[in-house]
């Protein structure tokens, strides 16, 4: 009896983490085969602000120039061919995260000079985010230097096994059930 009811109470736990992970990393957010006809950054940022603000109803020109904000203080390409681009707005009360994955890579000045085939978007909310923000970011860095992290997510082949992916890797580390609900204003 005790087994099944713990087993009872874990799946009960898996769900309730898999919906608080879903309100963060949504199937709409997660964009492939995005094409950026200049190879730049400049024109990268700027898709990512249009697709963000696409599915959030945020504006486009206010999440540029969030995202070129932080970009100007240091480039946010982070090495093996990710960056974290990141903003704070007003617009939002809640992080998000949007996962692009480009068709070819971009030249981001990354530290390790290496082109960004993924950027992993992070939108979060200016005036009381910060805490909230600067916590996931830690996460989430942590998380993309995981080599087999990497290197499974690269051989998703679609939007779909990109997203199912991110959320099962999510859903058993420590993106935990507690963090999720902490990070959800």
């Amino acid at each position: 009896y005790n087994n099944v009811r713990k087993d009872c109470i874990l799946e009960k736990n898996r769900k309730m983490r898999g919906h608080q992970l879903d309100t963060l990393i949504k199937r709409e957010k997660i964009f492939d085969n995005i094409i950026v006809p200049s190879g730049t950054k400049k024109e990268a940022i700027k898709i990512i602000s249009r697709l963000c603000a696409t599915h959030r109803l945020l504006d486009e020109s206010t999440l540029e120039e969030a995202f070129w904000k932080r970009e100007e203080w240091d480039s946010t390409g982070c090495g093996d061919g990710i960056a974290i681009p990141h903003a704070l707005v007003r617009e939002t009360n809640k992080v998000q995260l949007a996962v692009i994955r480009f068709r070819y890579p971009i030249e981001w000045d990354a530290f390790d000079g290496k082109l960004v085939g993924v950027a992993f978007a992070i939108i979060a909310p200016e005036e009381t985010g910060q805490e909230k923000y600067l916590s996931f970011l830690a996460r989430l860095a942590r998380k993309l230097v995981d080599e087999e992290f990497i290197e499974s997510f690269r051989k998703c082949r679609n939007e779909e096994e990109m997203y199912e992916y991110l959320l099962v890797c999510f859903l058993n580390s420590q993106f935990d059930i507690e963090y999720i609900e902490r990070i959800q204003i």
